[in-house]
């Protein structure tokens, strides 16, 4: 690896992260998503609780796509609005994302500002960390009621999309981790007073 400026080893985007949107996208063009646009409010609105994706990140894995053959891009022109392109996949993308779906997903390690700073409490008095605690279940708590607003959306009749019974099971596992969380907060809690109690005798 070459040393970058300051002499340290430069380092390349994550490779994992790029597969990761590569994919992504081939599978929203899967869905029949056209336009970068909208599969951004698609990241927005129904994977947010668990992936993201910026334009940043969509159109070059799109133009990649096309480059690979994996999809194709015509252009719409549009009376009074500027042109766009429309993009959908292929066989051999679609091929591709098959051959992905099935393998093992890698391990995610985890990170958490949250938990870091934890970690280090005893630097700090208790109610700093009892706030922190706090703000994060209060944090889980709108992620529910979030995450139930759309899976009411989701059950509503008739069925919208083919992939809507997989939605509703990530979405469900969304929620698992954030109840999950908040028991663990109250739990964190309890002990983070037991420690005040202990350091003021």
């Amino acid at each position: 690896m070459a040393p970058g400026a300051n002499g340290e080893p430069s380092v390349s985007p994550p490779k994992k992260r790029r597969l990761g949107s590569r994919y992504a996208v081939l599978g929203m063009l899967s869905m029949g998503l056209k336009t970068g646009y909208a599969m951004k409010k698609h990241v927005e609105g129904n994977l947010g609780h668990y992936w993201s994706e910026s334009y940043g990140q969509i159109y070059p894995t799109l133009r990649q796509l096309v480059d690979e053959g994996l999809a194709t891009c015509t252009e719409e022109r549009r009376k009074g609005k500027p042109m766009r392109n429309l993009y959908a996949i292929t066989s051999s993308g679609r091929k591709e994302l098959r051959e992905w779906l099935v393998v093992p997903p890698e391990p995610q390690p985890q990170r958490s500002e949250l938990l870091l700073k934890l970690s280090f409490g005893d630097r700090v008095d208790s109610e700093a960390c009892q706030k922190l605690i706090r703000d994060h279940s209060q944090q889980c708590e709108r992620d529910l009621s979030y995450l139930s607003e759309i899976e009411s959306a989701l059950l509503e009749p008739p069925r919208k999309h083919r992939d809507q019974p997989y939605w509703l099971m990530t979405l469900r596992h969304g929620r698992a981790i954030r109840e999950a969380e908040l028991a663990w907060c109250n739990e964190t809690l309890e002990h983070l007073r037991q420690l005040e109690t202990e350091r003021k005798r």
